[in-house]
């Protein structure tokens, strides 16, 4: 057997507010999946330059100054605050006011420690220390509208999503044993139990047109050794029975764990391992694609690092060997594979554009490429690892610019307009939303 990755403790607050295809600091990595799903490109970019917070449109124009001596970690925000945690050891969840001239920090939600929380539409869900989960208005005035809507969470496992009317969690059943779980996000109705394991992080959880998938870890007690143990489960969009589509052959945890969601199948790499330092090794590993029916087929001869799904059955990544492809799948089979003519290649997104395709990006070590309908490749000059930031729904490429005092810069998704959004030099971008 093989020694699994070890997961941080709190694996749910490097995924907190979930906005931020990356987190914080510029640069410092970059898969996250939900973000508001608002029409894109009218929003702002909040953003630190030299140790006050900032807020600009997405379009341009005169940025706010929020607050002074300003740092914060984990960063959501809604019209009228922002949330944040005040390190990235904290517990105590605050905000700042966006509308009120000289706005004060304050803390939200009182003494409690806070693990875990989202915002969806017009609420904000939180998790505390004790396992209970609670909403509020996102905008309420104060902590009145706070209330109590799911208990015996488990908070080893604090990862939870709102999705379609319910809210995917973790549950303690009978005090003891870990379910994957489901409730109304109001509080209403009865915990809806899906399987006995572990939902290992809110990304495990995705919504589709025909209904929501959740992955669980059906043996979450065992941290050393990898075994078969991750099991996809299908349920209606808005709760029902649940469907498992591998029970009889579940996935190798390293395997799922190191894999992703895409539109149509769950990728995850087979025979991969882990080192001494937690490094995932794919020297022998294979990517593999499966299908929320359960069936699995060979995507790639190498392991598979980081996937963009383009819509049309066709699929961008990046094998361990450091080049990119695009393949085209029908019928659960692999129908073709091209290679991206780019080498030392480390990640790929999809970046919005106002497109229903999206436009495939991907980062080597050389630089930032698109892709163009013909397969070639487009640099995005200015644009690095290091100083660049996407975001789910959100239109383009936000990163300050080397050339221009390290302010902030909007890039179009194909390189081909900029927009400049900061005067000053800018080291955070904390969060981007859509109005």
């Amino acid at each position: 057997m093989k020694k699994i990755q070890r997961l941080i403790t709190r694996i749910g607050l490097t995924l907190l507010a979930g906005v931020l295809i990356g987190g914080g600091v510029l640069g410092s990595g970059k898969m996250t999946p939900q973000a508001s799903a608002a029409a894109a490109g009218n929003g702002y970019v909040f953003y630190n330059s030299e140790d006050v917070l900032y807020r600009v449109p997405t379009t341009g124009g005169t940025p706010q100054k929020i607050a002074e001596k300003f740092e914060g970690s984990y960063a959501d925000a809604t019209s009228k605050y922002l949330y944040f945690f005040d390190n990235n050891d904290s517990t105590k969840l605050q905000r700042v006011s966006l509308t009120e001239p000289d706005a004060l920090i304050s803390s939200f939600a009182g003494n409690k420690n806070i693990i875990f929380y989202e915002i969806v539409g017009d609420f904000i869900y939180f998790m505390d220390d004790k396992g209970v989960i609670y909403r509020s208005l996102a905008n309420a005035a104060d902590d009145s509208q706070i209330k109590q809507i799911a208990n015996n969470a488990d908070t080893e496992f604090p990862g939870f999503s709102v999705k379609n009317g319910r809210i995917y969690y973790n549950v303690l059943k009978n005090g003891t044993n870990t379910w994957a779980a489901s409730k109304s996000r109001d509080g209403s109705g009865n915990v809806q139990f899906i399987a006995q394991g572990a939902i290992p992080a809110s990304t495990f959880i995705r919504s589709g047109p025909s209904g929501i998938s959740v992955m669980v870890d059906t043996k979450p007690a065992e941290t050393y050794y990898s075994y078969n143990a991750m099991v996809l489960y299908t349920l209606p969009l808005n709760g029902g029975n649940p469907k498992a589509a591998n029970a009889k052959n579940p996935l190798d945890v390293n395997a799922t764990m190191s894999g992703s969601w895409s539109n149509d199948y769950y990728v995850y790499n087979k025979g991969v391992t882990v080192d001494d330092d937690d490094n995932y090794v794919y020297s022998k590993s294979k990517g593999y694609a499966m299908t929320k029916n359960g069936v699995s087929f060979q995507l790639s001869q190498n392991g598979v690092v980081s996937l963009a799904d383009m819509g049309g059955n066709k699929l961008a990544y990046v094998g361990s060997n450091g080049k990119g492809y695009i393949s085209t799948i029908a019928n659960n089979k692999v129908t073709s594979t091209k290679p991206v003519a780019l080498s030392n290649v480390t990640d790929v997104y999809n970046v919005n554009n106002g497109t229903a395709a999206g436009q495939i990006v991907f980062y080597a070590t050389g630089g930032v490429y698109a892709v163009n309908t013909d397969l070639s490749v487009t640099k995005l000059n200015g644009v690095t690892w290091d100083n660049s930031a996407i975001y789910n729904n959100i239109d383009g490429i936000y990163y300050f610019n080397e050339e221009d005092n390290k302010c902030l810069y909007k890039m179009s998704a194909d390189g081909k307009t900029k927009l400049k959004l900061s005067d000053g030099p800018v080291t955070e971008i904390y969060t981007i939303i859509n109005n």
